[in-house]
């Protein structure tokens, strides 16, 4: 009986061992591909001053027609996108929303206090409207810049968009919960999600969690803020929306519930819902986005056949 003891306790030692090693090596793989992350940004955003703060923008195209991109929770200008809307006839205005790398959380803590910095921009750029493209947790804001100033706003498209108060979730507790919510956790967490995936999806993950994702100092405000502001986030008044709308949003999303969409279809004038079936939050990310985004281009087709 003791010898039999005496070999499982060998083995288990060697196996802890074993496992020690690879998270060594994991650990150092993580520590040398966040020291590039910085090298590897692109260098085609800019930061400005406005009356309300400084903000991290990027402009594509040369089109006097406009899509304001504001991106989710987390994010940055760097995963704003567009391309595909540049190659419609429109110019692309990316963001790094407040808290979020180059612009301060100061710029606008509040959902009302952002649409007025983006309304400031727009200013200092001599823009005059934009259609409002807003994914996730950029939901809200861009809600908010719709009511406050419709006069700037020729269509809101919401993405997967939060819409009403989000609960706080129940479990993010325990040893394991929070090393996954460590920088290296949440590297390691993707990398093991990234095996149940696609060539394709892995490359688009790969290029989301690069340049909007870490490091965490470059996040940490603005999701510390989002966090606080949708699980306290008051009604937002979405009967006063003028704008023509449109709401894509999967209808297996575990993030932001379906029933956003559904409510704020309901609540908004003029609104059409978008059901993707079957399709889950990351839908906008992978090969799939491509039929969302020849959606939205003919959602504004249709604004401006009605304005003709």
């Amino acid at each position: 009986m003791k010898n039999i003891l005496k070999w499982v306790k060998r083995i288990f030692i060697t196996f802890l061992s074993l496992i020690i090693v690879i998270l060594i090596g994991l650990y150092f793989t993580f520590y040398f591909w966040k020291k590039d992350l910085a090298k590897n940004l692109p260098q085609d955003s800019q930061v400005i001053s406005t009356d309300k703060g400084d903000i991290e923008f990027r402009l594509l195209g040369n089109s006097d027609k406009y899509m304001l991109m504001i991106h989710g929770t987390p994010g940055s200008v760097h995963v704003s996108e567009g391309e595909s809307f540049v190659d419609e006839g429109l110019s692309v205005l990316g963001v790094s929303r407040p808290g979020y790398y180059q612009t301060p959380l100061s710029s606008g803590g509040t959902p009302k206090e952002e649409a007025a910095l983006y309304k400031s921009l727009l200013d200092k750029l001599n823009i005059d409207a934009v259609y409002v493209n807003g994914i996730s947790g950029g939901g809200p804001v861009s809600i908010k810049f719709a009511i406050d100033y419709p006069d700037r706003v020729a269509g809101l498209i919401l993405r997967a968009a939060v819409s009403e108060k989000i609960s706080e979730p129940t479990d993010n507790e325990g040893l394991l919960s929070s090393f996954f919510q460590t920088e290296f956790g949440t590297w390691l967490g993707i990398q093991i999600a990234k095996t149940q995936m696609a060539e394709d999806e892995k490359a688009k993950i790969n290029w989301i969690v690069e340049r909007g994702f870490f490091p965490f100092t470059s996040i940490e405000d603005g999701l510390d803020n989002d966090n606080n502001e949708f699980t306290n986030l008051k009604d937002l008044e979405l009967e006063k929306i003028t704008a023509p709308t449109i709401l894509l949003h999967g209808d297996k999303d575990n993030n932001v519930p379906f029933s956003h969409a559904q409510n704020a279809a309901k609540r908004i004038p003029n609104a059409t819902l978008s059901e993707l079936k079957g399709k889950d939050h990351y839908v906008f990310f992978r090969s799939y986005g491509d039929t969302v985004n020849t959606e939205i281009v003919r959602f504004i087709e249709s604004i401006e056949a009605k304005e003709k």
